[in-house]
């Protein structure tokens, strides 16, 4: 499976040109004819806290457009949701392919040093993490989430294989970026795609470094701080099982708590 991940600036509240930023790269990632593409956390408005609920309305017509986007592609990202049912808003990660919504999860790990559980609800804990597509299993988690492995090494024990991280991870601690996604990958010994904004995005500075990493925790492809494009990558689904056979640090973990993960509600 090619699969395609996408980096740009963010701008914050700018729906409209953020949509044409990232509309530029799926379509350069269906030349590139991937089977899957994964922009970054909130790419359609970014985070302006304050402008969030108002921002949300834009959201469903831009799921529409990402429909008609979609054929043979499956678009991957997350978004802000409005909650019709208080003054906060969920950021959910919608997967999108062949005119449909197939899979959609809420995040769960809210960024409280900046303010995010202030102004989003979060998702539930007991929501699955994990969605097949075309014979593979994908695990999703959101940016801040990169520090849980928990939810990593959930997504592994249902099955997945390719891990997808959208995020806007700031450059300050951008080594934690990658070092925390490089060792999601050899913990759990499948593919991690990142999709990071770039430059900056209101007053951050942007760490960028999108990057996909093999079940070794190789990078095989990387992006820089400043780069605004597509990185691609081909995924072969023995390189895990290749891996793992080899060297079955994975098979033991889910040997051994596997039942215990499965005991959690």
């Amino acid at each position: 499976m090619k699969v395609a991940v996408g980096q740009f600036q963010i701008l914050p509240g700018e729906v409209e040109r953020n949509f044409k930023k990232g509309e530029m790269l799926i379509q350069e990632a269906k030349k590139e004819q991937c089977e899957l593409i994964l922009l970054p956390e909130v790419w359609t408005t970014g985070f302006p806290f304050k402008k969030l609920k108002e921002l949300s309305k834009t959201t469903p017509e831009i799921l529409e457009e990402l429909k008609k986007l979609s054929e043979n592609t499956m678009i991957c990202g997350s978004y802000v949701v409005d909650n019709p049912d208080s003054d906060k808003v969920f950021n959910i990660f919608y997967a999108i392919s062949n005119g449909e919504v197939t899979f959609s999860y809420k995040k769960i790990m809210l960024f409280s040093f900046t303010g995010e559980d202030r102004f989003f609800e979060r998702g539930a804990l007991s929501q699955r993490n994990t969605f097949d597509y075309n014979g593979t299993v994908f695990g999703v988690s959101i940016c801040y989430e990169l520090r849980f492995p928990e939810l990593f090494r959930r997504s592994g024990f249902n099955g997945a294989l390719v891990h997808l991280v959208p995020a806007i991870w700031p450059k300050p601690r951008c080594r934690h970026w990658q070092i925390l996604s490089e060792t999601r990958a050899i913990e759990n010994q499948f593919f991690v795609l990142t999709s990071n904004g770039s430059i900056s995005s209101g007053k951050w500075e942007m760490c960028g470094s999108s990057t996909i990493f093999n079940p070794w925790g190789e990078p095989m492809r990387r992006m820089e701080s400043n780069e605004v494009g597509i990185i691609t990558y081909e995924i072969d689904k023995m390189e895990i099982e290749k891996i793992r056979d080899r060297f079955p640090a994975f098979y033991d973990s889910r040997k051994n708590f596997a039942p215990i993960f499965s005991r959690i509600k």
